[in-house]
This record gives C-alpha cells, sequence and structure tokens, in this order.
C-alpha cells in the first residue's frame, strides 16, 4: 500500500511539474493563441480529405443504386409517336365526266402510343440482383468506415505528436535552466577563486550546446505543426497551439478489444460482406438456367387525313398485349463455366476473410503487447524521472559547496535530461499504441 502511494504520489508530482514548466514557458492566452483540439482537427479532416470525399461519393453511389428499377424489378412504359405525310398530284378520268386533275394534295398520318414492357419472372434474378445491390451498399459503408478510420489514426498520431514535440521543448527549457544554474555557480566560483577557469569554461560551453539542442527542437515543433497542416489540407503557414498534455484513456483489456474487433473491425467485415456478394454470384448464375417470362402491352391511336380527290379522315385506336416465354436450353456450356467460375470466386472469398480474420487477430494480440509494455515503461520511467530530479537537485547543490566535481554533475544532468524526454516519448508512443487498438476494435468510427 505504501508503494502504491509512493508511484502515485511520484505520478502527480511529475505531471505538476510539467504544467508548472508550461506556464513558465509563455504559452499564449486563448484571446492571443487559439487552441487548436483534436476534435476540430479531426471535423476538418473527415471534411476534406480527398480519400474521405472519394469513399463518400462511393457509397452515395451504392446507396442510389439500390433501388428495385435497377435490379429490375419494375416495368418499363415507354411513349412513342410518328408522323408521316406525302404530297401527290392526281388525275380522274372516265367516259362519262370529264378529266379531273388535283395537283398537290396532300395525305397525313399520324400514330401516337405508348409500350409496356415488363419482365414477370427471370429465374428470381431480380431479386437476388437487388439483394446485390444492398451488399454493395453495405460494401461503401464499410469501405468509408474504414478510410474514416485510417484518416482518424493518423490525425491523432499527427496532433499528438505536436504535443509530444512541445512537452521536449519543455524539456529543452528545464534542462537549460539547470545549465544555467550550473555555468552560474561555476562563474561565481571562478571569480571568488575557489573554482577553476576549466569548470567554468566547460559548464559555458555545456550551456551553448543545450541552447543549440533547444533551438533545433523548436524547429522540430514547427516540423509537426506543417505536417498536420498538410495532412488536414490547411495552408502550411497555419499557426495554433495544441492542449499541454497527451490524453491517455482508460487502460484498455484484450478480451474486450477482440469481442469489438469480431464485430466491427471494418476490414473484417468488408471482408464478410464480400463473401455474401460472391454467393449472391452462385445463385445469380443458378438462375441462368431457369426460364423467363415477360409481358409486353401497347396502347395507341392511329390518324389519317387526305385532301385529295376524296377527302376523308380516318382514326384507328390500337390495343395489343402478350406474354413472351423465354428458355435458353443450350449454349455452348457457357452458363456452367460462369456458374463454377462464381462458386471458385465464393472459395476466394472465404479464404480472403479467413486471411484478414487471422492479420487482425495477429495485430491485435501484438499491438496489445506492445501496449502493456509501454504502460509498463511509463510507470517506471516516471519513477525514474522523479529520482534523476532529485538527483540533479542533489548534485547541484553539492557542486554549489564544492563537495562533487563538474563530471559528476553534467553526468547528473545527462541523466535528468535523457529521463524527462524518454517520459515524454513514452506517453506518445502508448498513446499511438492506444489509437491502434481503438482502431483495430472499429472503435475510431461510430
Amino acid at each position: 500500500m505504501q508503494k502504491k502511494t509512493r508511484n502515485s504520489f511520484m505520478k502527480k508530482s511529475f505531471l505538476l511539474y510539467i504544467f508548472c514548466q508550461l506556464l513558465a514557458i509563455g504559452y499564449q492566452p486563448l484571446s492571443a493563441q487559439k487552441i487548436f483540439t483534436l476534435d476540430s482537427a479531426i471535423a476538418i479532416s473527415l471534411k476534406s480529405n480527398y480519400n474521405i470525399l472519394l469513399a463518400q461519393n462511393a457509397y452515395k453511389t451504392a446507396a442510389n443504386n439500390y433501388a428495385p428499377g435497377v435490379a429490375g424489378m419494375l416495368p418499363t412504359i415507354s411513349a412513342n409517336a410518328s408522323y408521316t405525310a406525302s404530297v401527290t398530284n392526281n388525275s380522274l378520268q372516265n367516259t362519262s365526266s370529264p378529266e379531273v386533275k388535283t395537283n398537290g394534295a396532300t395525305e397525313g398520318n399520324i400514330t401516337p402510343f405508348i409500350g409496356l414492357s415488363w419482365t414477370l419472372f427471370d429465374g428470381t434474378k431480380m431479386f437476388i440482383a437487388y439483394n446485390q445491390l444492398g451488399l454493395l451498399k453495405d460494401e461503401g459503408m464499410l469501405t468509408l468506415k474504414a478510410t474514416m478510420q485510417d484518416n482518424i489514426s493518423m490525425v491523432i498520431e499527427s496532433y499528438y505528436n505536436i504535443v509530444q514535440q512541445k512537452q521536449l521543448l519543455v524539456v529543452d527549457d528545464s534542462n537549460l535552466a539547470v545549465y544555467k544554474q550550473e555555468m552560474d555557480i561555476a562563474q561565481k566560483q571562478y571569480e571568488v577563486g575557489t573554482g577553476s577557469k576549466l569548470n567554468y569554461l566547460q559548464a559555458e560551453v555545456s550551456y551553448n550546446a543545450q541552447n543549440s539542442a533547444r533551438l533545433k527542437q523548436e524547429i522540430a515543433v514547427q516540423n509537426a505543426v506543417i505536417s498536420l497542416n498538410q495532412l488536414l489540407e490547411l495552408p502550411v503557414q497555419t499557426t495554433y497551439d495544441v492542449r499541454p498534455d497527451i490524453n491517455i484513456g482508460k487502460e484498455l483489456t484484450y478480451d474486450s478489444l477482440n469481442n469489438l474487433a469480431s464485430a466491427q473491425n471494418p476490414n473484417l467485415a468488408l471482408a464478410k460482406t464480400s463473401i455474401r456478394v460472391a454467393h449472391n454470384v452462385v445463385k445469380e448464375t443458378s438462375a441462368m438456367r431457369l426460364p423467363s417470362l415477360s409481358l409486353g402491352a401497347d396502347y395507341g391511336l392511329s390518324r389519317t387525313q387526305t385532301n385529295g380527290l376524296t377527302q376523308y379522315s380516318r382514326e384507328t385506336g390500337l390495343l395489343g398485349a402478350g406474354l413472351t416465354f423465354s428458355w435458353t436450353i443450350f449454349n455452348g456450356s457457357i452458363i456452367n463455366i460462369q456458374h463454377e467460375n462464381a462458386q471458385l470466386a465464393e472459395e476466394s472469398a472465404q479464404f480472403q476473410y479467413d486471411l484478414t480474420n487471422f492479420q487482425v487477430n495477429a495485430s491485435l494480440l501484438e499491438n496489445f503487447k506492445q501496449y502493456e509494455v509501454n504502460l509498463k515503461i511509463l510507470k517506471m520511467d516516471e519513477d525514474n524521472f522523479v529520482i534523476a530530479k532529485e538527483n540533479v537537485d542533489v548534485a547541484l547543490e553539492q557542486f554549489r559547496i564544492g563537495t562533487t566535481n563538474i563530471v559528476q554533475l553534467q553526468q547528473a544532468q545527462a541523466s535528468y535530461a535523457a529521463a524527462g524526454s524518454q517520459v515524454v516519448s513514452d506517453r506518445y508512443n502508448t498513446k499511438v499504441s492506444e489509437t491502434q487498438l481503438l482502431q483495430l476494435a472499429g472503435e475510431l468510427v461510430k
């Protein structure tokens, strides 16, 4: 119980130290520097990422196609009209009357009609096609979800990389403060004659080197921001501030993640849907062996009018309907070949599902083991950081009173710097592991 209390205290001490250091380096207030949250970054990414936009359009297309008419279940109604005209010169003569001539006699015929065509039975292919369109819609949604999860995962890692680089900058500032104390002590000792000039010069060199390292870390922060801007399709010059801490959620369990992955991993769900799509193709090729029955009906008018030697107008109504029965008895075994190929495709889809399931399970176990190790390393390194901080404080005090030399002090400083950087890296690595596990479990997109 005492050890647990000590570890908790050490962890709180570290977080308090990081928070204080963030305040010390002058984080600008909200009014001067915009705080860019992870949720805002994800929202921008979902709206602007081209891969997501392409997947969205593909899904919308599949959703539009999921209709009975596209599957051939509804009738086709068409309207047509035709008009023909002729101009003739007529001459009529008999023995009892003079010749009668008509020049430019016209005759016109107009025929409007409406036709209906409806497949009543096609071996159930239309019902299979409708079900297939629904599966293709599901595939589109799953592909969109997988694309969104990939993108969100990259945004999370990129966002927290900025946080990591900023925290490493905090560590550099803390180290720089320690080296400044060392240099001030060495200078004072040299000036009063209790220390050597060599110690003072060495302390100054170390301070300048740490200052140089801090400048390099500032560039690392800027580059991390640019990387996120590129990912979000923002102007690369865009500047903002981020949250100061890497938020690690509650500890994950393997059994829970495994159950979630089996139920909602998008890649696994896609592979499962592909089996159903392939099975529908098998059913469709089987249905091609059955006959088809279609209904055809026409209704129209035919109107003829002439003003020649004999003027008349005639109008006729047209109504017709019929059934067409069709059955392919033999087509060179093409249907049999297509059916066999469809069965092979279904078998391949099952193989692909088994492979995807194996890969997801292997990745889940591998990432979970890494996640567990990262958590343990983080706890140990947080404890080690507190010890390193105490060690460097003691070394500085002993150097001040002359009971230790500059070599021993700088060893303590190096340990302190490494311990601080390691804790920051540990937290980032743990967050990356957590994100990868949530992605495998299908939890990044609900």
